[in-house]
């Protein structure tokens, strides 16, 4: 196979026109119909009256939004718009350098191309949070670093920067002490930087609570958790979340011995949002919801479409010198 990387202006091509179709595609299919009710969460938000947890996720990028504002005299749609716009091309870029990092360049090529495909599955019925493509650019670039060999300090920093915008990035701890146990690390040292892992995920989000909570009269109303398994609307579920997942799992075990092994254990995210979100009493169909998974679906995609060359066989030894 020739692992040529591709040249940099196609890439550069195929990177910006991504992340264009999919802020197009976002902005008229789905934001602008919800614009009305995405101002008036910013106006509960900034009151702080919002329910959780979008008081909690909501209040700093709302705060930077009504700054922008402010400094360039857009109206605060536009600043949604322009958040789009720069935030897809931060996660396409992102998203490729996980890629990259993990499959080589022509891999990432091929998960430019998927990700708008599963963009479309995620844009469906619900709007995006202004917060939340930033979150999955954070995610990829934390995936990039698991795979980089970045050291304990440097991701936790990279955790406690993710807290501003998102919380799922609190799965990378349970994989890094995962991968590191694999690599033969020593329980208790693997389990004392898992947790360093953990508090750096927790620290901002567990922070922004307890700071916007204080001094509340009552306990703030949730936003969701009232949908027990019994009540799930499981035709949704199948209906949206079907296309999403199923064929990543059937290439999952069509090839599984072609997927590296840190994207087997990023996979085990998939029970565990859903466990989480079920005990929460979530809904499950919101496809929305399971964005970090993303990265590991193209990941499995890219590495079983395009598998790793077999090492070249060595040579042999000479042949004998023919028989006189």
């Amino acid at each position: 196979m020739n692992e040529a990387a591709p040249s940099r202006g196609l890439t550069a091509l195929l990177l910006v026109s991504s992340a264009l179709w999919m802020a197009q595609s976002y902005w008229e299919e789905v934001d602008l119909g919800q614009l009305d009710a995405k101002l008036a969460l910013r106006e509960r938000v900034l009151a702080n009256t919002a329910p959780a947890p979008y008081q909690y996720k909501l209040w700093l990028p709302e705060q930077a939004f009504g700054a922008v504002a402010r400094a360039t005299g857009a109206p605060i749609g536009d600043v949604y718009l322009g958040n789009t716009v720069l935030a897809l091309l931060v996660l396409v870029l992102a998203h490729r350098a996980w890629l990259a990092a993990l499959l080589g360049p022509r891999a990432a090529l091929l998960g430019v191309l998927l990700l708008p495909a599963l963009a479309h599955c995620l844009f469906r019925i619900h709007y995006h949070h202004p917060y939340e493509f930033w979150g999955v650019a954070a995610w990829c670039l934390l995936l990039r670093g698991l795979v980089r060999g970045a050291s304990v300090p440097a991701l936790a920093l990279g955790l406690l920067a993710t807290g501003l915008v998102w919380e799922k990035q609190v799965l990378l701890a349970p994989a890094w002490g995962l991968l590191a146990l694999r690599a033969g690390r020593p329980f208790p040292g693997a389990l004392a930087r898992g947790l360093l892992l953990l508090a750096a995920a927790l620290a901002v989000p567990v922070a922004l609570r307890l700071a916007l909570d204080h001094g509340l009269s009552a306990p703030r109303p949730d936003v969701d958790g009232d949908v027990p398994l019994a009540r799930q609307a499981w035709h949704k579920v199948l209906w949206y979340q079907g296309p999403y997942v199923l064929p990543f799992v059937l290439l999952l075990a069509a090839g599984w011995r072609h997927v590296p092994a840190v994207v087997r254990v990023l996979w085990l995210a998939l029970p565990v949002m859903a466990l989480a979100y079920a005990l929460k009493h979530y809904n499950l169909h919101e496809a929305r919801s399971f964005w970090a998974l993303a990265p590991v679906f193209t990941a499995t995609a890219c590495a079983v479409i395009l598998p790793a060359p077999a090492p070249a066989t060595p040579p042999g030894p000479p042949a004998p010198p023919p028989a006189r």
